[in-house]
């Protein structure tokens, strides 16, 4: 799911080149949500599963099945819903694009994509390890897993990605640029892990009324307004650096 994501923002990117579009910004925060932050729930997930259910072969692929299907809906959805010639068009707009030029520097994304996918497992590892020192009240089982598994592995990865960004020079591209590239890039996934979060506090504030999940609701949203408009900010100061350097 990390690399079909990864996959999917590049063609995007390749057929949206200097052009600001919001459905397409939209799109993005999803695909961001799907790459960044949907592996590190998945985890938590299955390290609830694994300390809350009997071991046994049955219950491990019952629930290995559950995540499973969770995670790969939105393509079993495709499938039902788009018709061939929809299909067909996907296919050759995503061929288009990976016979660019710009995406023949893509291994780098991809080696990105696995790393994380690894990062993944050894945080399941570990803390199945100490999970007798990291949560101590079952009552707040998820907001532990998702302080220790999703927020700090997941700022760990981001601040990666971002800082190789930084250093990384693309497309004959200026210091100057690369710097708000990189800071471009990390606040969107933080914006895409806060909404993912806000969504996630919305669904157990509505199902079971929990009133420690309502006082998160104003953290999580008053963090997605702020990363919303910090992206904003600097996509603006890029636009009018990469139209100075052109003149």
């Amino acid at each position: 799911d990390i690399e079909e994501a990864a996959t999917e923002e590049r063609v995007m990117d390749h057929h949206l080149a200097g052009s600001l579009n919001i459905p397409a910004e939209i799109v993005r925060l999803s695909l961001r949500v799907r790459r960044c932050a949907l592996p590190f729930y998945a985890t938590n997930a299955t390290i609830v599963l694994l300390i809350t259910n009997d071991i046994s072969a049955k219950n491990i692929i019952l629930d290995f099945l559950a995540i499973t299907l969770i995670s790969e809906a939105d393509n079993a959805l495709g499938v039902l819903f788009l018709w061939t010639r929809q299909r067909d068009l996907m296919e050759m707009t995503a061929k288009e694009a990976h016979d660019s030029e710009e995406f023949q520097d893509s291994r780098v994304v991809f080696l990105w994509a696995r790393l994380q996918g690894l990062f993944c497992v050894v945080t399941l590892c570990i803390t199945l390890i100490f999970i007798n020192n990291l949560v101590t009240d079952c009552g707040d089982l998820l907001g532990r897993l998702t302080y220790y598994v999703a927020g700090i592995s997941f700022g760990i990865v981001v601040v990666g990605q971002s800082v190789y960004r930084g250093c990384v020079k693309t497309h004959n591209e200026t210091t100057c640029m690369g710097i708000l590239s990189a800071m471009i890039e990390f606040f969107r996934n933080w914006l895409a892990y806060s909404l993912s979060g806000l969504f996630v506090i919305l669904f157990f504030f509505y199902l079971n009324g929990d009133q420690r999940a309502g006082g998160r609701l104003f953290t999580d949203l008053i963090s997605s307004l702020s990363c919303l408009l910090i992206v904003i900010g600097i996509e603006t100061c890029k636009r009018k650096c990469c139209t100075r350097s052109q003149e």
